[in-house]
């Protein structure tokens, strides 16, 4: 058992937790390209909503799905980002940094619910081919808009373009509570 999957006591089955977090994944090379801490500060948005609402629900209430993400990648601005992730005080949200073997890469993001992309182009003509490999997996994509974007990710018809953590915190809770 873990926060994903639990065994079924009548059948000793491993099945999926009914409350299970959803599983977000972003990939990134921790250069200016990419600001992290627009999903830094939109989990730690997420997660005061999420409690709050489950504290408002009460014990009976309705629950709502934590979250877990998990960064690949390494570069310069890795470790900095992960001394600020230490920091941070989380209760509906886990965050991972992680540095994947090419064929482990393709599996995380296939089995991932939600795929962020935090790329804004320097030159604005450059596009993200993580989205590519997101798109690959059949991950919905959640990208932060620039110049250019446009001709890669459609907001609301293949994607859903953010501008800012609050945009991307609205777009969280929209989707990882969706009970579609």
């Amino acid at each position: 058992e873990d926060d994903f999957t639990e065994v079924n006591d009548e059948t000793g089955e491993v099945e999926w937790n009914d409350y299970r977090p959803y599983l977000l994944v972003s990939s990134t090379s921790w250069t200016a390209d990419e600001d992290f801490g627009i999903l830094l500060r939109a989990l730690e948005m997420f997660d005061k909503e999420v409690c709050r609402r489950e504290e408002e629900a009460g014990d009976d209430g309705e629950r709502f799905c934590g979250l877990v993400c998990v960064v690949t990648g390494k570069g310069p601005e890795k470790e900095m980002y992960e001394r600020r992730i230490k920091r941070m005080t989380l209760k509906a949200v886990k965050i991972e940094t992680r540095w994947l073997e090419a064929a482990d890469y393709p599996i995380l993001m296939g089995s991932a619910d939600l795929g962020v992309c935090l790329h804004t182009s320097t030159s604005g003509v450059d596009l993200p081919m993580k989205v590519v490999d997101m798109f690959g997996c059949g991950v919905p994509v959640l990208a932060v808009g620039f110049e250019g974007l446009g001709e890669l990710v459609v907001d609301g018809v293949n994607g859903r373009v953010f501008g800012d953590d609050k945009g991307l915190r609205d777009l969280l809770l929209e989707l990882c509570n969706d009970e579609e």
